[in-house]
């Protein structure tokens, strides 16, 4: 199964609200089709799903922060898998270089081979203590740690007072994340429009 023509187009009216500008429509389907025909070898998404959930429940699904994007030079995304969201927000914010730390060296060779779309790009491997997170101005996630575990991977950007940008599901989930931290952290909880099969999507911002 290949990815229709016409998908993209029949979805022109979420990057039209988005604010995505055609030649970056252009450049988010390519990556699509990439990611799209490296998936049966790399397993970068589920196998099972079709192109249009590909688009809805991935794309759009990282795309849907960005109104909400802040005015930041350099970010780190944690657990970057086939580049959810921070090679959609990259092509979309060229403006804005986006480190991607991902364990797997095969999909960071797939990221690295995304450069010609999004330039604004570096792969990174695991975080360690022997490898810490480098000096950025933002950590963002989506789909990847629970948020003690986000913030035990970067504590000497959260003790400087770094920002922290993460997509996550249900509001009562990300209640109980946020009582596990064991202080007082203040977020802000911003609740986003769902394109996808998920019934709750929101960023968590501090």
């Amino acid at each position: 199964m290949n990815i229709p023509d016409d998908l993209f187009a029949n979805w022109q009216h979420a990057f039209d609200r988005l604010g995505i500008q055609p030649t970056q429509v252009e450049y988010l389907a390519r990556y699509c089709s990439r990611l799209w025909a490296h998936n049966q070898e790399i397993n970068l998404v589920s196998r099972k799903m079709d192109p249009e959930t590909l688009l809805t429940d991935h794309l759009l699904d990282s795309l849907i922060g960005l109104p909400y994007f802040p005015g930041v030079r350099r970010v780190a995304d944690l657990g970057s898998g086939g580049g959810f969201p921070s090679i959609p927000l990259a092509i979309c914010r060229p403006d804005v270089a986006f480190l991607l730390y991902e364990k797997s060296p095969l999909k960071r060779r797939f990221l690295d081979g995304l450069r010609d779309l999004a330039p604004n790009t570096a792969t990174r491997g695991i975080l360690s203590e022997q490898e810490p997170l480098e000096e950025v101005d933002l950590v963002m996630a989506r789909g990847f740690k629970s948020i003690k575990q986000i913030l035990n991977l970067s504590t000497a950007h959260r003790r400087k007072g770094g920002r922290f940008w993460l997509y996550k599901g249900r509001r009562a989930r990300i209640d109980e994340e946020l009582a596990e931290v064991g202080d007082r952290l203040e977020a802000s909880i911003q609740v986003l429009q769902s394109y996808g099969k998920a019934e709750e999507r929101h960023l968590v911002i501090f």
